[in-house]
């Protein structure tokens, strides 16, 4: 038989009510695919992130949790599941784990603004323009222009 190791799964912490939730649909494409859902995004700090994508009937599409530098990720129509530092992803998971960087980077944005475009501090990486409300998301557009992929937010205010 197969000996191997076994590593223990992280702990991700729970979101309470100092987390900021938003809740709405994602639009999610590729130059071969689109997929569109509804999604749940929630944040705490510049460290944790959790996306949930669902199909219409509530089935999750994917699943991501980070903490810090450390991710895992359940991808339900790849059949895929992932755990581990998120400088070690998959390529494929790289666009949806650089998400976090673009929230956190929204929720620092003064509670007056209405419309911020910004880009990510890897030259190149990735671009997004927002619309907000009271300092919440409204609609967020992500575009990551080396591998044509396009993340499309709209959240119920």
């Amino acid at each position: 038989m197969f000996a191997g190791c076994q590593t223990t799964p992280h702990t991700f912490q729970r979101p309470g009510s100092h987390w900021q939730t938003e809740t709405g649909q994602l639009q999610y494409s590729t130059p071969k695919r689109s997929i569109i859902g509804d999604c749940v995004v929630t944040c705490f700090d510049d460290s944790e992130f959790q996306l949930d994508f669902l199909a219409g009937s509530g089935f999750p599409i994917m699943k991501l949790r980070q903490s810090a530098d450390f991710a895992r990720a359940e991808i339900a129509f790849a059949h895929l599941s992932w755990q581990g530092k998120t400088v070690h992803s998959p390529g494929k998971l790289k666009t949806w784990i650089a998400l976090r960087e673009v929230f956190s980077r929204l929720s620092t944005q003064p509670a007056s603004i209405k419309h911020v475009s910004i880009e990510s501090e890897r030259p190149g990486f990735w671009k997004a323009g927002a619309n907000l409300s009271e300092g919440h998301p409204i609609d967020v557009t992500v575009e990551f222009p080396a591998s044509r992929e396009r993340f499309v937010f709209h959240f119920n205010s």
